[in-house]
């Protein structure tokens, strides 16, 4: 990654925290090249930390993010050729995102749109101030979402709610954007910051074994065809973890569990 590319990602650590910041306020956080290099080599470095227990991303500014920034598309995405670079480069981070092993939350407020609303859309959860917006204008300036990234936002939201987004090019609020299952709660905009503590301590405080099973089992029933005799018997083995033990054994002597993720 970049100096750049570092700048304008910024990655704090608190503990078993990492927060992940947008940091491009005068464009309202628009993703160039940089930005989504620079998130697919952190998201690269924190999927390998078995100490870490959640990661929240959000936008400096008071946005989250207004897209893709367009002003590189003519020099990036003028051919068939290029279009799929610069897209293969996109889905790199998105799956990053998506199949990240630590559970992820997305801190909304402002704009979500194009990029960034497919960024937001990769975290496990995505909690929204009530003031937030959401859309992908792109029928606008005639841009086309390739089959993967439309693949995975049918998967979330499904084909009707998708089309509404794509083919009308509006604007949605965040009561919206809750009714469609693209975020999966909506606070009062001055208790977003409270809120996303309080979501983080419950996810930090349960197994992060428990989470890393949950990620995965979750993303193998979304794939075709039902589980097979494998995946059946790597969900039951599951028992033979240390945070199976600890967790029977916290709750039997009433006490709270140390969890290791082992």
């Amino acid at each position: 990654m970049t100096q750049l590319g570092a700048q304008l990602v910024q990655l704090d650590r608190q503990g078993a925290v990492a927060t992940l910041t947008l940091n491009r306020p005068e464009k309202r956080n628009a993703l160039n090249v940089e930005m989504w290099r620079g998130l697919a080599a952190i998201l690269r470095d924190l999927a390998a930390d078995p100490t870490l227990r959640c990661v929240v991303l959000q936008g400096a500014g008071g946005h989250f993010a207004a897209g893709a920034d367009m002003a590189e598309f003519a020099a990036l995405r003028a051919t068939p050729d290029a279009a799929r670079g610069y897209g293969e480069m996109m889905l790199e981070t998105l799956r990053h995102i998506r199949e990240l092993p630590h559970p992820t939350v997305a801190r909304i407020e402002g704009n979500c749109i194009g990029g960034g609303l497919e960024l937001a859309a990769m975290c496990d959860l995505r909690l929204a101030a009530d003031t937030a917006k959401f859309g992908i204008p792109i029928q606008r300036v005639g841009i086309t979402m390739p089959y993967p990234e439309l693949g995975m936002l049918v998967d979330l939201i499904g084909r009707p709610a998708l089309l509404e987004l794509l083919l009308e090019g509006e604007l949605h609020d965040a009561a919206w954007a809750l009714r469609q299952g693209l975020v999966t709660r909506v606070v009062a905009a001055d208790a977003l910051s409270d809120a996303l503590q309080a979501l983080v301590a419950r996810i930090s405080t349960g197994s992060p074994q428990s989470h890393r099973n949950h990620k995965k089992f979750t993303l193998r029933c979304l794939a075709k065809g039902p589980p097979d005799q494998a995946d059946l018997l790597e969900s039951y083995a599951a028992v033979a973890s240390a945070d199976y033990r600890e967790g029977i054994a916290a709750f039997l002597g009433k006490r709270r569990p140390d969890f290791t993720g082992e």
